[in-house]
């Protein structure tokens, strides 16, 4: 099985309109005037969309992070830049970033929902996907409307999401748990997680521990990784960094990931944009992660 894992396109519109102008999106809006909008390069979102299309997998996951302020229009643009990989809704699944709830507003109308709803198999979370009789998708929502970019998962949504592993039948043998929010980050990017953190991320981890060997796919952090995290010991994590990014430094090369997956392996691909072209960078080759013996490759 293929999946392509994108995260964190961040369509942004500039608003002047001084009803939409207000509390957190008023502070959002100012970073777009003072520099962020050069850092999301949208005239490039063509090219990643024939790129994934290119790698014809069998299914698409986006960990959020569509929008940049959540502003109706910024839902609208992304709908329509991603509809070439959107024409089949089961094999698309679609999660809110905490700049998709960005406002009160936008949770309270059910913004990302309107537009996005579709790619999910229930209208809450979380929820459970099979992708074929052996992989299943878990999809969890830690974002809030609230004035930092940390996240909680509520802890009805935590009880749930333990029960639907519980009475899953069939327990899935290939399991991705899927979440805007890291559980934990490489080291050199734990600082910059610290500040805009899932909250209760000690807890999630704790329980993560139990379920045994999974894969966990993020965005938040604007930097593509495979780590394996001493939080979590039988996790792949996997952030898809930042497709549209401008990335002047080479460290944080805007792409998404390719995951292949066989019977008991894992094998996973950075497709990066170079600044000229394409290239396909090795993360992880042939992990052997849902077998039987535990794995043994290094952790940060």
């Amino acid at each position: 099985m293929k999946i392509v894992h994108l995260s964190d396109i961040h369509i942004w519109r500039y608003s002047i309109n001084p009803v939409k102008l207000w509390g957190k999106r008023a502070v959002g809006m100012a970073e777009l005037f003072t520099g962020r909008a050069k850092k999301f390069r949208l005239e490039r979102m063509e090219d990643v969309v024939e790129r994934v299309k290119s790698i014809r997998a069998d299914h698409l996951l986006i960990t959020g992070d569509l929008t940049t302020t959540a502003l109706r229009r910024e839902f609208d643009q992304a709908r329509t830049a991603l509809e070439p990989l959107l024409d089949e809704p089961d094999r698309v699944s679609v999660l809110p970033g905490n700049h998709d709830r960005y406002t009160s507003h936008s949770v309270r109308t059910r913004a990302f929902e309107r537009v996005f709803g579709e790619f999910s198999p229930t209208n809450a979370f979380p929820w459970l996907r099979y992708l074929d009789e052996r992989t299943a998708i878990l999809a969890l929502d830690a974002t809030r409307s609230h004035l930092s970019a940390t996240g909680r998962l509520p802890e009805e949504q935590f009880r749930q999401a333990r029960a639907l592993l519980q009475e899953a039948n069939p327990r899935p043998k290939r399991l991705i748990v899927a979440c805007h929010y890291p559980v934990a980050a490489p080291e050199a990017y734990r600082a910059e997680l610290r500040k805009k953190r899932m909250v209760n991320a000690a807890d999630v981890a704790r329980w993560l521990r139990r379920v045994g060997p999974h894969l966990y796919c993020n965005g938040h952090v604007h930097a593509a990784w495979a780590h394996r995290p001493h939080e979590v010991p039988e996790q792949l994590n996997l952030n898809a960094g930042a497709p549209l990014l401008r990335d002047p430094t080479g460290r944080r090369p805007p792409g998404f990931l390719e995951i292949d997956l066989t019977e008991q392996s894992v094998t996973v691909k950075h497709h990066a944009w170079t600044g000229t072209d394409w290239s396909i960078m090795p993360m992880v080759t042939d992990l052997r992660l849902f077998g039987a013996q535990p794995s043994t490759v290094p952790r940060d």
